[in-house]
């Protein structure tokens, strides 16, 4: 009974010692030197219309909210971390219906975001989100097709420039 209980007190204590390493989302937004992502952005799309663009934390920086407008489509994406994988996931909707998941990595150096979305008619689309610039140039993110071989195709389908509100 007493090793019963010491095998107990062991995995709590390695639990509480993993809980206490484990990287908050605050800290890998640091750790990426994206902080200054954060905040109400404007581009303006080929067509000549207004996208705006609102990043912000919810739930006490466990969450990174993504909120983009345009004149006929919203979409409001959820970051965070995956507690069984240590990954950052992202989980998207938009109001024509689609529901989108996907992740961010670090490729080259470059903040990505890879995102599957299944529309409606349950059709899947694959693409990538490379998030670049600074906060004194703006916010740049170009959108690349992902090929079956899972690499961004070159060039991007389309970059936006945002400037801040």
């Amino acid at each position: 009974m007493m090793i019963r209980y010491l095998l107990i007190g062991l995995l709590a204590c390695g639990a509480w010692v993993r809980a206490q390493a484990q990287q908050s989302l605050s800290d890998l937004v640091s750790q990426a030197k994206a902080d200054w992502m954060f905040g109400q952005w404007e581009a303006q799309t080929e067509n000549g219309g207004s996208l705006t663009l609102g990043i912000s934390w919810d739930l006490d920086k466990h969450l990174a909210v993504l909120h983009g407008k345009s004149e006929d489509m919203e979409l409001k994406g959820y970051s965070a971390i995956d507690p069984s994988s240590d990954d950052v996931k992202y989980c998207g909707f938009d109001n024509r219906g689609a529901v989108s998941k996907g992740s961010w990595a670090m490729e080259s150096d470059q903040l990505v975001l890879r995102v599957e979305s299944i529309s409606p008619d349950g059709s899947p689309h694959k693409l990538a989100f490379v998030f670049g610039g600074s906060a004194h140039d703006g916010l740049q993110i170009r959108m690349h097709r992902i090929s079956d071989s899972g690499e961004l195709v070159s060039p991007a389908r389309t970059v936006l420039k945002f400037k801040k509100k």
